[in-house]
């Protein structure tokens, strides 16, 4: 009896301590958005020199520091259209382990398990989550009608992700920029892709008529 006892008590206390890591966890990230902001051009470029060299380096999985890249990358604020001058590199390596819709994949993934269970992020993290979907719609936006790029679309919308107020104040703080939830963004994305290729469809039918 004092065996089982003694094993409850280390469980409780275990589960303590994992509910107090989650709480101050940063998850998979190497840096949290407010942290990105920080860096400018040639700093993020050095970000990514580093980890595709760590790749190149790698025994193991070479995707996984490129994976952290790129989570980086798409996990700043991009007012100043940073991801579009940096990204390249990073693409043509994922491309080279024939990873790059895999990679984005796994990181909508995750980043969409941890807005589903706030509780367990503090809302920096929450925001910078956000902000990394917010970037994935703008980057696959162009190709939606793509099989991959409108799966991952369809996957953001129908998560319903809830934006909540820790993070809509930490956002609105920090940037001074209200937050909409990526569910909705991706939502009216593909609204207006199914519009367009409605109206094309049209289009062409009539063409086709005359």
């Amino acid at each position: 009896m004092k065996y089982i006892c003694r094993i409850l008590t280390l469980l409780a206390a275990t589960t303590i301590f994992l509910m107090a890591m989650a709480g101050n966890a940063q998850a998979g990230l190497l840096f949290n958005y407010s942290q990105l902001s920080l860096k400018d051009l040639d700093q993020m470029s050095k970000l990514i020199q580093v980890k595709i060299n760590e790749s190149r380096k790698a025994g193991g999985d070479q995707v996984i520091p490129l994976k952290e890249a790129l989570q980086a990358v798409f996990s700043r604020s991009n007012e100043d259209f940073m991801i579009e001058k940096i990204v390249s590199p990073l693409r043509n390596e994922l491309d080279e382990h024939d990873a790059w819709n895999s990679t984005l994949d796994s990181l909508t993934t995750e980043a969409l398990g941890a807005l589903k269970n706030t509780k367990a992020f503090k809302p920096v993290v929450q925001v910078t989550y956000l902000i990394f979907l917010e970037n994935l719609i703008s980057e696959v936006k162009p190709r939606g009608n793509e099989k991959f790029e409108r799966g991952l679309l369809e996957r953001i919308a129908k998560a319903k992700v809830k934006v909540t107020k820790e993070a809509e104040t930490e956002r609105r703080l920090r940037v001074m920029k209200n937050t909409t939830s990526p569910s909705e963004v991706a939502e009216n994305v593909l609204k207006k892709i199914d519009e367009e290729t409605k109206a094309q469809a049209e289009a062409e039918a009539k063409a086709k008529k005359k």
